[in-house]
């Protein structure tokens, strides 16, 4: 069930090895900053945090502005899953910063869309757009189709946010076609439980129903617990709105419980949208 995150984890710490033996540390650096993204997909923050803070470390000792820019990129990530905004975005500028500084366009186009994430948990729809359009027009110039994927899933969550449901479902479908041409199982699973929603929203229930069945299913075939989360809470949602509320329930008591460990704001937050306190 947890799969492939775990077939990565045993080959990044023997490749963390070699780099060490071998005194490379620009590879170290990259690969502490990819052990920080395992965990960070897996959901535990500290130790996701704590493998950034090493790689942030020695990109600044050894002065690759690259390796710092990415890193700091997935620590704002940290602080924004935590609901810390702040910290989130102060992280962000830095980040976008450098990567124009050095021209990176694939770092740049990933942090614009991370800043657009801020503006949109803050309401600020308008701001987010902007911030992703900006993001979506780097990721076509320089054909990255995974922050492409990424971008369009975010559009149509914004489109989403506004009730636009119809423009929302277009740029969430484009998405969904990316991530599985390319083969992004976590990113995947993320827009087919978005797709889900749109669906939920609209009140065709059978086929929201089918969508985060869907991705319940690579959640746990991958070992995403945040992924896995929401697609619980979505069931527990539907079942509450189909007049099942023993059902729905004892899915919220299952994310609860899975919460204890995850500390996830966004779960926190549905949890106490859905009257439930932790």
């Amino acid at each position: 069930a947890k799969g492939d995150y775990d077939s990565a984890l045993k080959y990044l710490l023997e490749s963390l090895k070699i780099t060490r033996d071998i005194g490379d540390k620009q590879g170290e650096g990259i690969t502490l900053n990819n052990i920080g993204r395992i965990y960070h997909a897996k959901g535990d923050y500290d130790t996701a945090l704590a493998y950034y803070d090493c790689s942030l470390k020695i990109s600044k000792e050894i002065g690759d502005k690259k390796g710092e820019g990415v890193t700091l990129n997935n620590i704002s990530q940290i602080y924004m899953a935590r609901g810390d905004y702040d910290s989130a975005l102060k992280y962000l500028l830095e980040s976008l910063k450098i990567t124009r500084d050095i021209g990176d366009k694939t770092s740049e186009s990933a942090s614009l869309n991370n800043i657009s994430q801020i503006y949109k948990a803050r309401g600020d729809y308008d701001s987010a757009l902007k911030y992703l359009l900006e993001s979506l027009k780097i990721t076509r110039d320089i054909d990255d189709k995974q922050t492409e994927g990424i971008t369009l899933n975010n559009i149509g969550r914004i489109y989403d946010s506004k009730g636009d449901y119809d423009s929302a479902l277009k740029y969430l479908l484009e998405s969904l076609k990316i991530k599985r041409e390319i083969g992004d199982k976590n990113g995947e699973g993320v827009t087919l439980n978005n797709i889900g929603q749109i669906y939920h929203a609209k009140g065709d229930y059978d086929t929201a129903l089918a969508y985060y069945d869907c991705s319940l299913k690579i959640s746990k075939e991958i070992g995403d617990t945040l992924g896995y989360a929401r697609s619980l809470f979505n069931f527990a949602m539907l079942y509450e709105a189909t007049g099942k509320p023993v059902e729905s329930k004892q899915f919220l008591t299952e994310v609860t419980e899975i919460n204890k460990t995850l500390k996830s704001y966004e779960v926190s937050q549905a949890l106490k949208g859905a009257g439930i306190e932790e």
